[in-house]
């Protein structure tokens, strides 16, 4: 450590979201923008790289330092919602604020947010940094940055900058912290006409079926997909819209799993296996038959942990792939479908939801007009030729890949005569040869 500046570090050991990837790290926890600007003179001093992890939801190895010399610098002390415009629909908050917490405050005053990711640990400046999907994606606001108005930053030389230019903004966008460090931003926000949600579910038989429900007009909709793929119970669809109603109907719901919980999720992974899975995902069904029930704004999103927990179950943690479908989604799905099924894959989850192109352009995006379909797999099951395979029959599909959730299990193995799955992040890894700033 350098003798002239001196910074508090915490051992710890950090993860990532889907358990595939952990290390010990030196995490440091500045109070104080003067902490931060200490923390980036240090780093520059000594030579050093840092990552930045605030939340607990990303989902491979940019949250994860690749060795004991990489510093891991933590924003959740920046947590303030410094100002809420309900007349010129704007919120002012720091960037270590999580986003659950702004969905309640705004919801007693009538308002939310735009393009809302699904986990209750996603802070503001990571939702902007990967450039976020939400289950409400639409032509006007098809990903977290479309509701950015402007952003307070520090670059990487450690100066505070306020960004206004649309131009500009979109540079610390979808950048994983390579730009700088996200502060604090001013989004937009939405007028909602109650706290309430009206949820009904659907069990569809086809991808004929799932295409038709996603294209209808609701204020939230994906669709998870049975991931054995019985024709009996295909998909189940929740699409939900909010309903005219004063009275609220929130339950408060402890996000954090104690201790016992956890026990029972990672003792449950000893008995998980393709046969018990299938189970669980028949009684999910059953449970999610055609139904129409009522929920708060908040539970909608948040109303269990337990789904957050999946990754316990699966020991040796879970691959996560996200594949854009711009067209013949019958076609493309149906492939992606039989490849799983063909090489006998284990799939633990599958979401797909419609998404639409943002009229600005990122530094990252993953979304166009189309749809998005989320796999995870248990990582047992995932070889090296298997994957190979994979990213072959993508390519031969012109089918895109978002590798911001598997860029070290993937960049490796990496053909690089294919530019078919490298983002701009990605060619940024690959010319610095680094998993990190």
């Amino acid at each position: 450590m350098s003798p002239l500046i001196q910074i508090k570090f915490t051992k710890e050991v950090i993860s990532s979201w889907n358990k595939t990837y952990q290390n010990k790290a030196k995490v440091f926890y500045p109070k104080k923008l003067n902490d931060i600007k200490k923390f980036i003179k240090k780093i520059k001093l000594e030579g050093k790289k840092y990552i930045i992890k605030t939340g607990e939801c990303s989902y491979d190895s940019k949250s994860i330092n690749p060795n004991f010399e990489t510093y891991v610098i933590s924003l959740k002390n920046f947590n303030k919602i410094l100002k809420i415009d309900l007349k010129q629909n704007f919120i002012i908050v720091q960037s270590g604020s999580l986003i659950s917490n702004l969905i309640y405050k705004l919801k007693y005053k009538g308002f939310t947010i735009f393009s809302i990711p699904g986990g209750e640990r996603i802070s503001v400046g990571g939702a902007i940094s990967a450039n976020v999907i939400g289950k409400d994606a639409s032509l006007k606001n098809s990903a977290f940055g479309d509701a950015v108005i402007e952003l307070v930053v520090m670059t990487t030389e450690g100066v505070t900058k306020k960004i206004t230019n649309n131009k500009k903004i979109s540079e610390y966008i979808g950048a994983f912290g390579m730009s700088g460090i996200i502060l604090q931003t001013k989004l937009k926000i939405k007028k909602i006409p109650s706290q309430n949600l009206n949820i009904k579910t659907n069990i569809f038989k086809n991808l004929n079926e799932i295409k038709k429900n996603l294209d209808s007009k609701n204020d939230y909709n994906y669709i998870q997909v049975d991931p054995f793929f019985r024709k009996k119970h295909f998909a189940v669809g929740f699409k939900a819209n909010f309903i005219q109603k004063k009275r609220n109907i929130y339950k408060k719901v402890s996000l954090r799993p104690f201790f016992f919980e956890k026990f029972f999720f990672i003792t449950s992974s000893f008995f998980v296996n393709k046969f018990t899975w299938s189970f669980f995902y028949k009684v999910f069904f059953f449970m999610n038959a055609e139904k129409s029930y009522e929920l708060d704004l908040h539970n909608y999103h948040y109303g269990s942990k337990y789904k957050h927990m999946v990754p316990l179950i699966t020991r040796n943690g879970l691959v996560d792939y996200e594949i854009l479908i711009k067209d013949k989604f019958t076609k493309k799905v149906n492939f992606i479908f039989n490849f799983i099924k063909k090489n006998s894959l284990f799939p633990i989850y599958i979401i797909i939801k419609k998404i639409y192109k943002s009229k600005r352009t990122y530094a990252y995006n993953f979304n166009d007009n189309g749809y998005a379909i989320a796999i995870s797999l248990d990582k047992v099951y995932i070889d090296k030729n298997i994957e190979r395979k994979f990213l072959q029959m993508l390519s031969k599909n012109n089918l895109r890949l978002n590798l911001s959730k598997t860029d070290a299990e993937l960049l490796p193995r990496y053909d690089k005569k294919n530019h078919l799955f490298m983002s701009s992040y990605k060619k940024k890894i690959a010319r610095k040869d680094a998993l990190s700033r």
